[in-house]
């Protein structure tokens, strides 16, 4: 495991604690988070999806920068309408079996002298969960 250009690995390393304690194996190394059992919304065709977090240099005060599943998932039989198979996102991270999911957190706010009482990589994971909830699917 390695802290890669990130400015704060301790707090990341903190973060994949607590992402940890809710979700089972989570890995960490230079700019990602992997979460080994991200479970899915049950309109899904799967339950459980691999979840790959690109972090930027200067997280958290930045939010994550790109968020990856697994290829192949349909939502009630149809593509999401914010996830991408061959385009966008990084095409390296494509071509491992990742699909990129368009989110954007527009009101991000780190605290910087606690993880808990402010944004973190569980409330993007969370917020996550719930895009995909309400992503109605076909593009």
């Amino acid at each position: 495991m390695s802290d890669g250009n990130l400015i704060h690995p301790r707090r990341v390393l903190a973060e994949v604690e607590l992402v940890s304690s809710h979700f089972g194996e989570v890995q960490f190394e230079d700019n990602w988070v992997l979460v080994w059992g991200f479970d899915l919304p049950d309109t899904f065709n799967r339950s459980i999806s691999k979840l790959l977090i690109v972090l930027p240099n200067n997280y958290p005060e930045s939010p994550p920068a790109d968020l990856y599943l697994i290829k192949g998932l349909k939502k009630n039989g149809k593509t999401p309408e914010h996830y991408f198979e061959d385009k966008y996102g990084d095409s390296d991270i494509r071509k491992k079996g990742y699909a990129w999911y368009s989110i954007h957190f527009y009101s991000w706010n780190a605290n910087a002298l606690s993880m808990i009482r402010g944004d973190n990589l569980l409330v993007a994971i969370n917020a996550l969960y719930d895009a995909l909830k309400f992503d109605e699917g076909e593009r």
